[in-house]
């Protein structure tokens, strides 16, 4: 009885460990898209910084998105 607790309990976490994963994949991608197509859509508050740091910060994000991804794709916890 103690042992179906503790693997009912093992499967809610890994559930939670991979939306979590998931969700910040999805943030991560989209601020890196969102630095990418500053220039595109005239968002004024990102045009503010040098071009070149918000390409190389965009691919850094967008990288540890697809980490992210990664890791909720994986589920090794």
């Amino acid at each position: 009885m103690n042992q179906d607790f503790r693997e009912k309990n093992k499967k809610g976490f890994d559930v939670l460990q991979s939306v979590r994963h998931f969700t910040m994949a999805i943030l991560f991608v989209a601020m890196g898209v969102l630095l990418f197509a500053a220039d595109k859509y005239h968002i004024t508050q990102l045009l503010e910084f040098d071009k070149t740091f918000r390409y190389i910060f965009g691919s850094i994000c967008m990288l540890y998105g697809a980490f992210r991804l990664y890791r909720g794709l994986k589920k090794d916890y």
